[in-house]
C-alpha cells in the first residue's frame, strides 16, 4: 500500500489531444508533467478517462538495517514521507500512458490540511475533483524497511469514514454535467471505473447504481467496470467478483481459498463472476494468469526476473494499471497480461513509480506476437524492432 518515489522526476512534458473529452468538465489541475514516454505518432491511441475509487494513505517510511525485535530500540538510517494508497500508486502508473485521463476519488482530510497532498497529485496528472473532504485526519501508514532483506512491513491506521453511495453520486453527476450542455446524453462520465476492494457495502451500492444508470441512459456498453480482491479477510469481499467485468486476485487472496497456483484458482472462482468477465490473478515471482470470459480459455505468463528486488511496494498496483491501460486501448487480455508483468517486474527493480508507463507500447504488442525485448530505451517506448518475434 506505501508508495515510494524517487526525489528526482523526469520533466516530459506530453500534448493531450483534448477532442474527445466532451463528456468531462476541465480541471483546473496544471498539466502533467511526469510523463516518461511521448506517444509514437504513427500509432492511434484512444483517448481514456479513468476514474479509479479507493482510499489515499500518507505513508511514513522508516529504513532499518534489520527487522526490530520486540520491546527492543532501534536507530533508522533514514526516513521519508509519501503519498500512498492503492489508488494512488495505480493512477501514478496510469498518467504515464499515452491520451489517459486519471481521476481519484478517496475520503481525504479537510480542505485546509490536504491542499499540499491535492497539489502534488495534480502536478502529476491526477484529477482530485472527485475526492471528499474529512474533518478526521489524513489515513496513515508505517511501512518498516528492512534494508538486509528488502521486506516491507506496514502498519496502518484508518478512521476516516468511508465513501458513501450519495456521496458517489454527486461526485459522479457534477462530473456529468457538460453532458446536457453538449447534447451528448448517450456518453459514460467515464470509460473505466475501477474499485479498489474496501467499503465493500457501499462499493456494491455504487457499482450497482452505475449498472442501472448505465443501462437507463444506454452507455453501460461504453464503460468497463473493474474490482480488485486483495485482502481476504476483509469482511464480504467475495460479493465484489459478480460486480466486475474484470476482476483482479491477489496470490494471497487465492491462497487463503486453499489455492497453490493461478490457474486452478482462476477456474474455480469463474462461476462466481459475470459470465463474459476477464479475470487476473497475480502470483509473485511467478508471474500472473488470466482466464478470458467469452473463450473460458486461461493463460499462464512467466514473470520476468528481475536483477535485484529493490522496492517491491506498489507491484500489483502497477500491474493493475497496466491491464487497464491494455484492455481500455481495445487490446486482448493475452497482451495486457504480457505487459502488465513485464511493467510490475521493473516497479519492483526501481524505488517508486516513475518512467514505468515507457518501458514498452502495448499497441506494437499488438501487431507483432513478442514477449521479450532485446534492448532497453532509457525508459521511451520500444519500438517493434526492440522486440524479438516469437
Amino acid at each position: 500500500m506505501g508508495f515510494l518515489s524517487s526525489k528526482k522526476r523526469s520533466r516530459v512534458n506530453l500534448k493531450v489531444d483534448e477532442s474527445k473529452d466532451s463528456t468531462h468538465s476541465r480541471s483546473s489541475s496544471p498539466t502533467p508533467s511526469t510523463r516518461s514516454l511521448s506517444p509514437n505518432p504513427s500509432m492511434h491511441y484512444r483517448t481514456t478517462h479513468t476514474l479509479i475509487v479507493g482510499q489515499i494513505y500518507n505513508d511514513i517510511i522508516l529504513h532499518v538495517s534489520h527487522f526490530p525485535a520486540e520491546d527492543t530500540k532501534l536507530r533508522a538510517s533514514s526516513t521519508e514521507q509519501r503519498i500512498g494508497g492503492n489508488c494512488v500508486n495505480t493512477c501514478r502508473v496510469l498518467t504515464q500512458f499515452p491520451k489517459t485521463h486519471v481521476w481519484c476519488m478517496s475520503a481525504i482530510g479537510s480542505k485546509e490540511s490536504s491542499a499540499g497532498l491535492l497539489s502534488e497529485l495534480e502536478s502529476n496528472g491526477i484529477k482530485m475533483t472527485t475526492c471528499l473532504y474529512r474533518q478526521s485526519s489524513m489515513p496513515s501508514s508505517y511501512i518498516i524497511h528492512n534494508e538486509a532483506s528488502g521486506s516491507r512491513t506496514i502498519i496502518s491506521c484508518n478512521n476516516t469514514l468511508e465513501i458513501t453511495l450519495d456521496e458517489f453520486i454527486r461526485k459522479i453527476e457534477m462530473t456529468s454535467l457538460t453532458k446536457s450542455i453538449q447534447f451528448d446524453f448517450n456518453a459514460a462520465p467515464f470509460t473505466w471505473v475501477h474499485f479498489e476492494g474496501r467499503n465493500i457495502s457501499e462499493a456494491l451500492l455504487q457499482i450497482r447504481w452505475l449498472e442501472t444508470k448505465g443501462q437507463k441512459e444506454n452507455w453501460r456498453s461504453k464503460m468497463t467496470i473493474s474490482v480488485e480482491l486483495e485482502k481476504p479477510d476483509r469482511q464480504d469481499i467475495d460479493l465484489l467478483m459478480s460486480n466486475g467485468d474484470v476482476v483482479f486476485f491477489s496470490k494471497i487472496f487465492a491462497q487463503a481459498r486453499g489455492f497453490n497456483n493461478a490457474n486452478d484458482f482462476l477456474e474455480a472462482v469463474k462461476p462466481d463472476c459475470k459470465p463474459e468477465s476477464t479475470l487476473f490473478c497475480t502470483w509473485g515471482e511467478y508471474g500472473a494468469a488470466c482466464l478470458e470470459g467469452k473463450t473460458g480459455h486461461v493463460e499462464q505468463v512467466k514473470a520476468i526476473k528481475a536483477d535485484s528486488v529493490v522496492d517491491s511496494v506498489g507491484a500489483g498496483d502497477t500491474f493493475i494499471a497496466s491491464v487497464i491501460y491494455c484492455l481500455g486501448q481495445g487490446l486482448s487480455a493475452t497482451i495486457a497480461l504480457r505487459v502488465a508483468c513485464e511493467t510490475a517486474t521493473q516497479k519492483v527493480s526501481q524505488l517508486g513509480f516513475d518512467n514505468l508507463g515507457g518501458r514498452i507500447d502495448p499497441l506494437y504488442l499488438d501487431k507483432i506476437n513478442v514477449i521479450k525485448p532485446k534492448a532497453s530505451n532509457d525508459g521511451r517506448w520500444l519500438s517493434a524492432d526492440s522486440y524479438r518475434v516469437l
